[in-house]
């Protein structure tokens, strides 16, 4: 099948996927009163869930006896369209919508900058938001993996230069945050890109046929949830306080 109809099949499916995830998460946002700590209450008990499941179903099909491929390719990390793949794309999905809620914070939230900093800050927030909705729709659609079937060069070296450039475009508002709150934004996106970049080449070569490899996409996708699951607990904490904002202690 050429790029182009992979491509076309796979953001076919990422439509029907985000429509879900969108109005699952809108809901959430707009219709309950999350406590400040949500991330902590709720999202990281279902992911260390998920991660428990793909390890022991694992364990028992290497070390054990033969696990039916239904049962595994459910709970594989490494798998497609399937319900850690789901839950991924939520968490980067509502990643991106309590980005949203931070952005209007800054218009209503009583600032001592100055309007045109402020404007400066919805910026940055609004760019983040979008990237982190790209990176929910590239996980269900795996344009990734498209991407890196259309070239010889392992995807993970464009990706590290482009989040070099990000990086660097980031640290004006970096240096705007508190420093605590700084602080946990950067250890956040290194626990992320650390998984997504520096485990992805470490299981690259391996055997894909092993439980070795398997506990590589283990700390690889639990370091990718868990840096998301503390940039959105970071957020949260930040905006706890804020005139208008919808975070109760």
């Amino acid at each position: 099948m050429h790029l182009a109809g992979i491509l076309h099949h796979r953001i076919g499916s990422c439509i029907v996927w985000l429509f879900h995830l969108f109005a699952f998460a809108a809901y959430v946002m707009t219709e309950l009163t999350l406590p400040r700590n949500a991330a902590r209450r709720w999202l990281l008990p279902a992911a260390l869930l998920l991660l428990s499941a793909h390890l022991l179903v694992m364990m028992y099909h290497y070390w054990v006896s033969e696990v039916p491929w239904l049962v595994r390719q459910l709970v594989a990390l490494d798998e497609e369209n399937n319900i850690p793949t789901w839950y991924s794309s939520f968490l980067l999905l509502a990643a991106s919508m309590v980005l949203l809620v931070k952005r209007a914070t800054v218009r209503t939230g009583g600032d001592t900058g100055s309007a045109s900093q402020d404007r400066k800050e919805t910026r940055f927030w609004s760019v983040l938001a979008a990237g982190f909705l790209v990176l929910a729709i590239d996980e269900v659609a795996g344009l990734h993996e498209s991407f890196h079937s259309a070239i010889d060069t392992l995807w993970v070296w464009p990706a590290a230069l482009l989040v070099a450039v990000c990086g660097i475009y980031f640290v004006p508002l970096l240096r705007r945050l508190p420093r605590r709150t700084m602080i946990l934004y950067v250890l956040s996106g290194a626990i992320f890109v650390g998984g997504a970049l520096g485990v992805e080449i470490i299981g690259a070569p391996m055997d894909a046929d092993t439980l070795t490899y398997e506990i590589t996409v283990l700390v690889e996708e639990g370091m990718e949830m868990l840096g998301v699951i503390l940039f959105i607990d970071t957020t949260l904490q930040s905006m706890a306080g804020s005139r208008g904002t919808w975070l109760v202690p």
